[in-house]
């Protein structure tokens, strides 16, 4: 398993998660270097609503949670350019501790492509990974591999 998704387990261990059933954290790297470290979280605010408006139409009620992804950029966004890093995101489920599918939803596809973040890496299962490739307007190119590849 690459670093970078076993360094997002790690941090999953570490947390205090409220009482969600799935526990994702979310890695932004730039040149092999953490930039920020995000948590699902049950709140929302101005930013999670904004693109969750963007992606579903306004104030539709789907995922006004703040995602790991978009925790991770907020922490990033007024200290650093986001362009041309790289996210890895994890799951783990509270129930059996397995990895679980972390794959960005539409709404954070959206935030990703809106600041430049191209690539993204995400546990599928305990066999698989997923590597997502996103275009500038947001349109998305998903390979799927078997987790010794990465």
């Amino acid at each position: 398993m690459h670093k970078f998704l076993r360094l997002a387990f790690n941090y999953i261990d570490d947390n205090k998660y409220d009482t969600q059933d799935y526990h994702l954290c979310a890695v932004i790297v730039r040149g092999g270097s953490v930039i920020s470290v995000g948590y699902n979280k049950l709140n929302t605010n101005a930013f999670v609503e904004h693109y969750a408006d963007l992606a579903r139409g306004p104030r539709r009620g789907f995922c006004l949670s703040t995602h790991a992804e978009q925790d991770a950029i907020l922490k990033a966004r007024n200290k650093v350019d986001l362009k041309g890093c790289k996210i890895f995101v994890a799951r783990r489920k509270r129930l059996d501790q397995s990895p679980g599918m972390a794959r960005p939803c539409p709404i954070c596809e959206n935030a990703l492509a809106n600041y430049g973040i191209r690539k993204a890496f995400y546990t599928i299962n305990d066999h698989q990974y997923g590597k997502m490739i996103i275009g500038p307007t947001g349109e998305t190119h998903d390979v799927v591999s078997d987790i010794t590849h990465l």
